[in-house]
Parts: C-alpha cells; structure tokens; sequence
C-alpha cells in the first residue's frame, strides 16, 4: 500500500510541473525578442546568395554584429500586420500628423515607389543545427517621378511567417532617404532574433512608408521573391551548444521536477527496503 501511495504521488507531481513548464512555454511564446541594426555597405558589392546557407560576414557585417551585442534585449508582445496598419489608419488624424496618400495627390505630389529587389543572408547558427540566431535582410527602394533628382524620406517595418503564419512585426526601420532609381543604395538590416521563436522556416515581408504618411507605399515579400521565402531560423533561447564537458542547468520547472523525482524516488526506496510487518 505505501509503494502504491509513493508511485501515485510521484505521477501527480510528474504531471504538475509537466503542466508548469508547458504553461510557462506557451506564456514565453506570447512575447518576443529581437535586435536589429542597420549596415552600410559603403558600396561594397556583397556576395550573391547561394541558397539558405551560412555565409562569413564581411568587414561592414562584423562591426554591424558587434553593436547587436550592445543593444538591450527587450520582449515585446506579438503584433501582426493586420494591428499596424489599424494603429496608423488610427492615428490619421491632425494629433499624430500622418496624413493618407489622398493628401499628397490632393497636394499635386505625383511620385511613385518600389521595392526593386531584396535578399537574405544567414549567418550565425551556434548548435549547427541549419537553423539560424542572426540574419540580415537587404532591400533596394526606389522613388520614381517626372522630376529630376527625386528624392523621399522613407522608413520600413520588416516582418516574419511561420510557416504560413501571420505576419507579426519584428523591426521597424530608422528613417532613412532614397534617391531616383540609383542602383548603389541598398538598406540592410542585421537582426538576432532572442526569444519567442521556435525552430522553424520563416517568410520574410517589407513594407515601405514615407515619412509623415499613413499608407504603404510599397511592399515585397516571399510570394514575389523566393530568396524571402522559407528562412531556417530560430531564436538564440533554443540556439546554443554545449560540449559533453559542460554540465548544462535547467532552470525553472523542469529543475523543482528533478528536485520532487528525486525525493520521491527516495521515499519509494525506504519503503521497498522496510520489512513488512
């Protein structure tokens, strides 16, 4: 009857933290973590993208990569693409000072943009597992009008698909300025993404704004470009390596379980060893 009791009370404190950890994954899941910089290639040409493989960094992507390391790592709540475009429809309004693409052609402002190309690199996957901490997302916009010399401020919010999922935001551009067509302005952002991204083939969106308006003025994504579809990517709380060497520490409810399986697996011993009566 003890044994009985011991391995009944070891099954309910085997499915208690069970039940914690998943809870505590799914509540981790709600909230995301990402760090993004901008690279300036100074009009070097990068490398041409060979498929979703690794590739070494060049001297602009290093010093890109050591300020990622500076940045404070803060989780956010997810936020599709869908949300955003209702918070700027929203915000149009004489309060926030975006206006709609009505007003600039009720200003007689005739220009028009595009995202004429974009890329994807992969560059740091600690565990060697094929799925990718870092990467970097690169883009050429284009303003295009009548006028010479053409030029806008813009900014891009760049967004990722689980496999199929809902876009949900994961960087939001500083304002930067495009010129005509030229072809030597390409804007890359370097990102590792930190938590809330489990191990799995992302999809790549960028929309373009202009500065001051509500609207996308154009957008380029992973049905236009296969180059954004289908990125091996996962954030670095499921991307490390230890060597047979390391003794590893689970924390949280998977370690209180070991903790409770070892003391009870103590009382069922000292029950098994106690003559009967």
């Amino acid at each position: 009857m003890n044994i009985l009791l011991a391995v009944s009370l070891l099954a309910a404190v085997t499915g208690s933290a069970v039940a914690s950890s998943e809870m505590r994954d799914s509540g981790n899941l709600l909230q995301i973590s990402a760090v993004s910089v901008s690279v300036k290639q100074q009009g070097q040409a990068l490398p041409p993208v060979l498929g979703h493989r690794g590739q070494a960094m060049n001297a602009a992507q290093l010093e890109g990569a050591n300020r990622l390391k500076h940045i404070p790592v803060v989780k956010t709540p997810r936020k599709t693409r869908e949300q955003v475009i209702a918070d700027k429809q929203i915000n149009v309004d004489t309060r926030s000072g975006l206006r709609s693409s009505a007003a600039r052609l009720n200003a007689a402002i005739y220009y028009e943009f595009a995202i004429y190309d974009a890329s994807t690199r992969l560059f740091e996957d600690i565990d060697y597992d094929g799925f990718y901490r870092t990467f970097s997302v690169t883009f050429d916009a284009d303003v295009h009008s009548s006028n010479l010399n053409q030029y806008a401020d813009v900014y891009a919010m760049l967004y990722l698909s689980r496999n199929g999922g809902p876009w949900e935001l994961y960087h939001t551009t500083e304002i930067f300025t495009i010129f005509d067509d030229v072809s030597n302005d390409d804007f890359e952002v370097l990102t590792t993404l930190h938590s809330g991204y489990p191990t799995d083939h992302y999809d790549v969106l960028i929309d373009l704004y202009e500065v001051g308006y509500s609207d996308i003025v154009a957008t380029i994504s992973s049905d236009d470009l296969d180059e954004l579809y289908g990125l091996p990517l996962e954030s670095a709380d499921r991307d490390f390596y230890a060597d047979e060497g390391t003794e590893v520490i689970v924390g949280g409810a998977i370690s209180m379980f070991a903790m409770l399986f070892l003391w009870v697996f103590a009382i069922i011993r000292r029950v098994v060893s106690t003559p009967s009566q």
